[in-house]
């Protein structure tokens, strides 16, 4: 189903009809990279994420720059709270799943409004938050113990980032998962089935699921 409320942006939802009121499918919300919105890498998946209780945001955008603050909070002060009224999805703490700089996205929105998320699932992302350094961990996650989950390829420039990040990170508390690919450098790591198999068990395995 698609929609385009006054205080948001447009949307596409894809939701099975197996979702209910009484058994919701939880929300997974698509950031997506510059340059594209992203549709076709991640749209496909829709009906392999319904079969694991998940419901899919994603926004189709013409033409698609860097996020900005203004649209990050259309997309969740308009555009989430009017799928809340779809019958059949749980919106109350939705998953953002972000690429590239929208997984820089998703982790600023993480770091900003910790208790509103069920969990970040970046792809290709960096650990610095805005001007901050990998050494400052959001320490905002880890007081509302939000999973966070990131894929880095080996080869991507941010993955000494990410190692770097780590002990500091985990030392603060957050619940943080970090998986480089071998042979990867900066690309959509959930094209390969076992990274995209290993999305899908972090998903399954987050509270409330």
């Amino acid at each position: 189903m698609t929609g385009a409320p006054l205080a948001g942006l447009p949307y596409r939802l894809f939701v099975s009809d197996s979702a209910t009121p009484v058994r919701p499918h939880r929300l997974l919300v698509w950031l997506h990279p510059t340059g594209t919105d992203g549709l076709t890498l991640v749209e496909p998946w829709a009906e392999e994420l319904a079969r694991h209780g998940w419901a899919l945001l994603t926004l189709p955008r013409e033409r698609v720059e860097g996020w900005s603050g203004a649209e990050a909070n259309r997309l969740m002060l308009g555009v989430v709270p009017d799928v809340a009224r779809v019958p059949g999805v749980d919106a109350r703490r939705p998953v953002l799943l972000g690429f590239s700089a929208g997984a820089q996205m998703a982790l600023e929105l993480g770091t900003a409004r910790p208790e509103v998320l069920g969990g970040l699932a970046l792809v290709a992302g960096s650990p610095r938050i805005s001007r901050a350094d990998e050494r400052r961990p959001p320490v905002g996650l880890a007081t509302a113990r939000v999973p966070l989950v990131s894929w880095i390829g080996a080869q991507d420039g941010s993955a000494p980032l990410w190692r770097e990040a780590r002990g500091p990170w985990l030392a603060a508390g957050l619940l943080l998962e970090l998986h480089e690919v071998p042979g990867q450098g900066h690309a959509w790591l959930l094209a390969d089935s076992f990274v995209r198999g290993a999305l899908l068990a972090w998903l399954d395995a987050l509270p409330g699921n």
